[in-house]
């Protein structure tokens, strides 16, 4: 064989060689993508059974560690038998719904009350109940005259006058509009608690004769919004930047009239346990930039923020503030590498063990027990420091980490002194579940809308979000909410607007589920 034919087949195994790297590069990639969009959005593993990946225990995974032990696994199928075992119906529930209910009495007459055999009128014994069934009662228009008493003395005439008192009518929501206080109320709740848009609402409105189209109805809600709902936002962003921990995200939101292919919604939650009052703010802006931050929560804030690895929230912008980050978002880096390899690489793998080492520290979180923030934060540094110092230790001894592997123990090293934030006070968070859980709502109203058409309405956007949000954390009605706030604010006459607050008596009162 010439040197030339040598040097061609060395080429060419090379240039295989690279194929074959490309082509588990691509592999890898195409899993993870075809992960994302059909797989399990959870990132909990379940039990393993063969065929699965392997999850070791804490001596396992020491032992696996060293390069002195060999592991070998150990697969037990076992055969499960589904025995379906149906649960006996709660005695005395349905009667009891029913009887809650107010009472329609139909009495089903007998049409002919003659004998069969002899044909003389029969005598009426009684009647019984042949059945009972909740009904449901079609939504229907009225409308409501009010009227303004006028009463004239007969005694006084001062400068020759008659003297004339009425009574005081209430401001009206919307003057000489359709759109009375229980409509927009159940627009709004339709809107921004059912995801509903004004579109699709319009045929529920047409069948019953309410005379209205999309248009209006979107410029009503903002006028409202803008009118009425401000100050009870800008209360709620007052008492926000008064707590020592608090949770913040972002997600993308489109705007029509900015020309940008995404303007974002900014959402801040208080923990919870610790905080003064349950709630949640949604921030309209057409960036991302970190800035932001500082709108919502006020330039000097000196609390925690518990976010994401997001380089908006950056102690060069705010040197008074302190960053937590989420666990969760760490520990998916590893969980999306994992997703992306075979079953038989799992079982090597870095990022397997990374994740088992990070499973007990949200395990153990769960089981704490505790009164107050000082004993929480005692019970962490005794049972969950060792825990995360095994992690770090683990994942910094790692010899020559490649690709994602790499970049997952970069962003893990990185923020590890955010993550440490847990040990320094007890109501910072692990991870902020909350607040992406208080965003998922906004999300499915803005995959049903799409988008805004102007700025004034992504700002009225915000405005319902808040409210909805920090509604539902008080356990309210979101339509007996807004029929309350549409009744009461237009006549509130300088009464201090926390009295229209989520968790105010009176509204816990008259507006809870």
């Amino acid at each position: 064989m010439t040197d030339k034919a040598k040097q061609r087949i060395a080429e060419l195994e090379r240039q295989l060689k690279e194929a074959n790297q490309k082509i588990a590069q691509l592999t890898a990639m195409l899993k993870l993508q075809q992960n994302q969009l059909f797989g399990k959005k959870t990132e909990v593993f379940e039990k393993i059974t063969q065929g699965q990946q392997s999850l070791f225990n804490m001596e396992e995974l020491s032992q696996m560690q060293s390069q002195e032990h060999e592991t070998t696994e150990v697969v037990t199928v076992e055969r499960k038998q589904v025995v379906r075992r149906h649960k006996p119906k709660a005695s005395g529930k349905r009667a009891a719904f029913l009887d809650s209910l107010p009472q329609v009495d139909q009495v089903i007459e007998l049409k002919d009350t003659h004998c069969p055999n002899c044909h003389n009128e029969m005598k009426k014994l009684g009647q019984r109940l042949a059945n009972r069934e909740a009904e449901l009662k079609p939504a229907e228009l009225y409308c409501k005259n009010t009227y303004q008493e006028t009463f004239k003395c007969e005694h006084c005439h001062p400068n020759g006058n008659d003297v004339l008192v009425s009574s005081s009518a209430p401001q009206v929501l919307l003057p000489h509009s359709y759109f009375s206080s229980s409509i927009l109320a159940k627009i709004c709740d339709f809107k921004f608690n059912l995801a509903l848009p004004f579109h699709r609402q319009l045929k529920w409105w047409k069948a019953i004769a309410f005379p209205t189209n999309d248009k209006l109805m979107a410029n009503n809600v903002i006028k409202v919004s803008e009118n009425y709902l401000t100050p009870l936002c800008e209360k709620l962003k007052q008492l926000m930047q008064k707590e020592a921990v608090i949770h913040m995200d972002e997600t993308p939101f489109q705007v029509l009239e900015e020309h940008k292919s995404n303007c974002y919604f900014w959402a801040t939650r208080t923990t919870k346990e610790f905080s003064r009052h349950h709630m949640t703010i949604f921030h309209y802006a057409n960036t991302r930039s970190g800035q932001v931050i500082g709108k919502i929560v006020g330039q000097e804030y000196s609390g925690i923020i518990a976010c994401d690895g997001y380089g908006g929230y950056s102690n060069n912008l705010y040197p008074e503030a302190k960053f937590s980050i989420c666990l969760v978002h760490i520990r998916r880096e590893f969980i999306n590498i994992i997703k992306a390899l075979s079953n038989e690489q799992v079982m090597h793998s870095v990022a397997q063990q990374a994740v088992n080492l990070l499973r007990p520290i949200f395990h153990t979180e769960n089981q704490l027990k505790y009164h107050h923030c000082q004993e929480k934060l005692a019970q962490r540094k005794l049972k969950i420091l060792p825990l995360m110092d095994e992690f770090y230790a683990y994942i910094s001894q790692v010899p020559r980490p490649m690709g994602k592997l790499r970049a997952a123990i970069q962003n893990a090293l990185k923020l590890k002194k955010r993550v440490y934030r847990i040990f320094e006070d007890g109501q910072v968070p692990l991870t902020n579940n909350p607040v992406e859980q208080a965003i998922r709502p906004s999300t499915l109203i803005r995959k049903n809308c799409l988008f805004a058409t102007s700025v004034r309405g992504a700002k009225a956007n915000a405005i319902y979000y808040s409210l909805v949000a920090t509604a539902k954390l008080n356990h309210l009605n979101i339509y007996k909410y807004f029929k309350y706030l549409f009744d009461h604010l237009p006549n509130r006459n300088g009464e201090d607007i926390e009295a229209y607050l989520p968790w105010t008596e009176k509204i816990q009162i008259n507006c809870h589920n």
